[in-house]
This record gives structure tokens, sequence and C-alpha cells, in this order.
């Protein structure tokens, strides 16, 4: 088993980024997320990993913090959660914001996420209820444990603009941005005035 890779970014693909270890070169597909907080290419970089062994070959996954890569490996468990929809789940939301979901059985964040039906979101939530260890969210940078309440709207916001492609930080800035504007309301009403004021950011 591959632990982690240490090396240097060389390049940024659609199914993955290389990095290049003493000379090798490890094609390892990481969540979309991970993308916009990477190093400029030639930089060190660190992730930690998980290899999968499929029938094409061998699969290297890569995640910034341990608890990335504790909720992929709780993920791959669920009956009907493969790789692919494990790295859109974490492509979308936190660890933290994933084991909210779960302890509100909030489906309507799950089924944000790109290929999660309401049949997968059920099944993650069942399977994963007891199961999610305390370590990934003590660590998880933003969600300790502890202080965790329940899934507000601002955050299922933010997931979905994350779903819909936005990087995390800049959707916490939209929201952040129509919140000091007055804007408040149901999950939907903030979506669409982040999206409003995104559209506003891109016109010169």
């Amino acid at each position: 088993m591959i632990a982690f890779l240490s090396g240097n970014l060389v390049e940024v693909q659609e199914d993955g980024i290389i990095v290049d270890v003493n000379g090798v070169g490890y094609l390892v597909r990481v969540p979309l997320s991970m993308v916009s907080h990477l190093p400029p290419e030639g930089q060190p970089v660190r992730l930690y990993t998980h290899l999968l062994w499929r029938e094409d070959g061998p699969a290297l996954f890569g995640f910034s913090s341990r608890a990335e890569l504790e909720t992929f490996r709780c993920l791959l468990n669920v009956a009907g959660v493969g790789p692919r929809a494990a790295l859109a789940i974490l492509s979308a939301v936190t660890p933290g914001t994933l084991r909210r979901a779960v302890v509100e059985e909030n489906e309507t964040l799950l089924t944000t996420v790109p290929g999660v039906g309401k049949k997968t979101a059920r099944r993650i939530i069942l399977e994963l209820k007891d199961k999610l260890p305390e370590r990934v969210f003590a660590s998880d940078g933003t969600d300790g444990i502890g202080g965790a309440g329940p899934l507000g709207h601002e955050e299922e916001a933010i997931a979905a603009l994350v779903a819909l492609g936005y990087g995390e930080v800049e959707a916490r800035r939209a929201l952040r941005q129509v919140r000091q504007q007055g804007a408040s309301g149901t999950t939907g009403d903030l979506l669409r005035s982040a999206l409003q004021w995104l559209g506003r950011q891109k016109k010169p």
C-alpha cells in the first residue's frame, strides 16, 4: 500500500494530476475541489493516497488531508458507491459537511452531487450514520465533531455551488458577499443570489 506521495507537481490533467517522485511520474486521481488549491507546476506537493486495484489495472487516489482519505474509504464501503462517485462527493463537500448531512439525514445536500440520486443518498446516510470515525471530523479543519450543529441553508448553498463547478473558497466568498448585501431565505434563495453575484463578477 502506498500511504502517501511527496514530490513535485508536473501537470494537471482531466483525469488527475501527475506527481514526480524521484524521477517516477505517478498519475493520481484527486477531488476537483483540490485542483484550485494546488501549487504551481514544478512546486512540491504531498498527498495522502489510496491504491485501488481494478480490472484495467491499479488506480491511485490522492487527498490533501487524512480526513478526506478516511472519508473516501468509508464511502467505498457503501453499496453502489464506487471511486468515481466517492471522488465526486468529496469534490462537492468537505468531510465535516458530509458528516453533518449524514447526522441530519439531509438527502437534499447529497443529491446536489452529480450522479448521486435519492436512493444512493439514502444508502449513504443509512450505512455511514454510525460508521464515520470521529477522528475524521476532529481534524477536518472546519467542522470538529464536538461542535457540529444542524446543517444550515448557507452550507447547503455552498455545497451546491461546489457541485456546479465553483471552488469552495469562491463559493464561500460569494455567500459572504450576498449575506452582507442582505440576502436570506432558503437554500434556493441563497443559491440564486450567489449565482447572480458570481455572474456579475465575470462581466467586464
